[in-house]
């Protein structure tokens, strides 16, 4: 009967095992799913901050632009001015000189 006894400790070792066993992959699964919600949460927040950054990329582009287009029309707006100024003075001092040759 002493065989009766080891057999039976042996099934009680074995079903405790296989309870540990399925313990341990039970608690590895909820990890892998905790760590698997981590990582979409990060991704998730790291593709909310990449979204963020081209938006402020995008708008302090656009900024740069509206100002180096104001600023070269006020400059071309100036030159066109003094070229304006300049021909007309010179138109001016052409005529004169026609006349001079044309009216006694």
């Amino acid at each position: 009967m002493a065989g009766s006894g080891l057999i039976k400790s042996l099934a009680e070792r074995e079903s405790a095992l296989t309870q540990q066993l399925e313990d341990a992959r039970r608690a590895a699964e909820n990890t892998v799913r905790e760590a698997e919600a981590k990582a979409a949460a990060i991704a998730a927040e790291t593709e909310a901050a990449l979204r963020e950054m081209e938006a402020q990329s995008r708008a302090r582009t656009a900024e740069a632009v509206a100002r180096i287009e104001a600023e070269s029309k006020a400059k071309a707006e100036a030159e066109g001015a003094s070229i304006r100024t300049a021909a007309t003075s010179k138109i001016a001092g052409a005529v004169q000189e026609v006349l001079k040759e044309v009216l006694p």
